[in-house]
């Protein structure tokens, strides 16, 4: 009897110390999530930087009583809002597709078209079977250095976190959650269990199921050209060229001052280049300065050396 007690008691002790080791282990994994996301999740669509590429990670356009589920639709809209707003140039559609009948990515491409956004900027990615091989795949397989990343705010986190874990310049933008204290809660505890298992895939170096030949996809040249100045109130219109073409030898711009001020435009003068999230400046051939050749601040939106 003494043997069958003793026995119990350190059953019970040893199951206590490891509950004590998971709660401290999930709170310090979920604070550590939380602070590396922290200022990288946006919740409107004006504050988001651009990116060539938003990364829609999926979920069942169905909930578990066969209507439609929020998330999807919520997800969906964000997407649709982004890609409108000019802030991406392509969606990638991410999800699972395990069997013919359940199909993330093509519900997603469906959707999108259905909310205008065309068909030829959205690219599917049928491999996305956890967020893991989502996250990994967009860089290793799509080429993504940068990425805004589309989900429910906590969801967001931990793709931030594995973006981060591959090398990836990432920002996110939280879709809209509308559910009921029980159901968040159960989510929440979900999305915590979720954030473990993902700290222990990464230091066990977990690889998505697939990753396969590299999809190039292209740059977008815009058209207008979309241009930028640096002092608020003043616009700036590209008149001439007309699209953006190799070899460039000038470029006509037009500055218009909404402002109540007179401003005065100096003589220094730069051309900049966005690359990744980053105006990177373009030299001048040290023969052309001193001459009126480019104005001043102009920050063109490309990927491509002028």
């Amino acid at each position: 009897m003494n043997k069958k007690v003793s026995f119990f008691k350190k059953t019970c002790r040893c199951t206590a110390v490891l509950f004590i080791v998971a709660v401290i282990f999930t709170v310090g994994v979920n604070y550590n999530v939380g602070h590396k996301s922290e200022g990288l999740i946006y919740d409107t669509i004006d504050s988001v930087p651009h990116n060539k590429v938003a990364l829609l990670l999926g979920t069942s356009p169905l909930n578990r009583y066969g209507g439609p589920n929020s998330y999807f639709t919520n997800r969906i809209n964000t997407a649709a809002a982004l890609f409108h707003a000019g802030k991406a140039d392509y969606i990638l559609a991410s999800g699972d597709n395990h069997t013919r009948q359940y199909d993330e990515p093509t519900a997603m491409r469906d959707s999108l078209i259905a909310h205008g956004v065309p068909a030829d900027r959205i690219i599917l990615d049928y491999a996305g079977f956890r967020t893991l091989d989502s996250v990994v795949r967009a860089k290793e397989v799509f080429g993504c250095d940068s990425l805004t990343i589309i989900s429910q705010a906590d969801h967001c986190a931990r793709a931030l976190y594995l973006a981060q874990s591959a090398g990836i310049h990432a920002v996110a933008v939280a879709a809209p959650l509308r559910a009921g204290r029980a159901v968040t809660m159960r989510l929440a505890l979900r999305e915590w269990l979720a954030r473990d298992k993902m700290i222990l895939d990464l230091w066990t170096g977990k690889k998505p199921h697939f990753l396969g030949e590299k999809i190039e996809i292209p740059d977008i040249i815009p058209n207008p050209i979309t241009s930028y100045s640096t002092r608020d109130g003043v616009s700036l219109t590209i008149i001439e060229p007309d699209s953006l073409k190799i070899p460039v030898d000038s470029i006509n711009v037009e500055f218009v001052n909404g402002t109540d001020n007179e401003i005065m435009f100096g003589e220094f003068y730069q051309i900049e280049r966005d690359s990744a999230g980053t105006w990177i400046k373009i030299p001048v051939n040290p023969e052309y300065i001193g001459c009126d050749i480019i104005v001043n601040a102009i920050g063109y939106l490309s990927l491509i050396h002028i």
